[in-house]
């Protein structure tokens, strides 16, 4: 078992590592866009990158939306603007066609669904949504000390990756690393259901589809060896 797992981490990391991306999140105070047909949507664990979005939004009355599932996606062009579909348990297809982010990070336009109408996210008064993400922003390389063995951690500058990449940090250490790859190991391949536990969801789940799996280490590389402070 130790050699399969070793192996499809091996794999992973050479399908995966060299593709990385910072990603962007939505900023605390800017979380809430409108649907006509299931009220306020939570977009707070969506994380946004030069070329897809990723992680869920919440809707207090119809569960999880997906923003990363297995037959569809929303993808961003790099300038802002989106695409394709994301994935509500209750809900079905979402198509984010018609929404973009502007420079300022604030996304515009509607996404629309057959069962959650239509998404605002610009409302005059009651629904804003935003973002840190920006073109080309990436991480900072930074040292962990002098001396020592000289190991490299990354470390960002935005607080709201840092935010982000706590929820990744299944170990709760600081810095998201080997443990917590260790972790999705131990969980590789559980599935759970998503509508019976809510909120109370596996953490090594980190994209919150149901199965630990290859979008959860996806999200884990996208945040490795990013460091906050406790």
């Amino acid at each position: 078992m130790l050699k399969q797992k070793l192996a499809i981490f091996l794999w992973m990391v050479g399908l995966f590592l060299p593709s990385y991306v910072s990603a962007g999140t939505i900023l605390s105070s800017h979380t809430y866009a409108w649907s006509n047909n299931v009220g306020y949507i939570n977009f707070e664990d969506v994380t946004i990158s030069d070329s897809v979005l990723g992680g869920h939004a919440w809707s207090a009355n119809k569960g999880w939306i997906n923003f990363a599932p297995a037959q569809g996606g929303v993808l961003n062009d790099g300038a802002g603007n989106l695409s394709g579909s994301a994935w509500g348990e209750q809900l079905g297809w979402i198509d984010f066609d018609n929404v973009s982010i502007n420079s300022s990070g604030q996304f515009s336009g509607t996404a629309t669904g057959e069962l959650v109408g239509t998404i605002t996210f610009d409302c005059p008064n009651y629904c804003d949504v935003e973002t840190d993400w920006r073109q080309a922003t990436t991480p900072v390389a930074a040292s962990s000390g002098g001396g020592g063995g000289g190991s490299i951690s990354t470390t960002t500058a935005l607080d709201s990756v840092t935010a982000q990449a706590k929820l990744v940090d299944i170990q709760r250490d600081g810095t998201v690393n080997i443990l917590d790859f260790n972790a999705i190991m131990v969980n590789w391949g559980s599935t759970q259901n998503l509508a019976a536990v809510g909120a109370l969801f596996n953490p090594a789940d980190m994209n919150k589809d149901g199965s630990v799996d290859i979008f959860d280490f996806n999200t884990l590389m996208v945040y490795w060896g990013t460091t906050y402070q406790l």
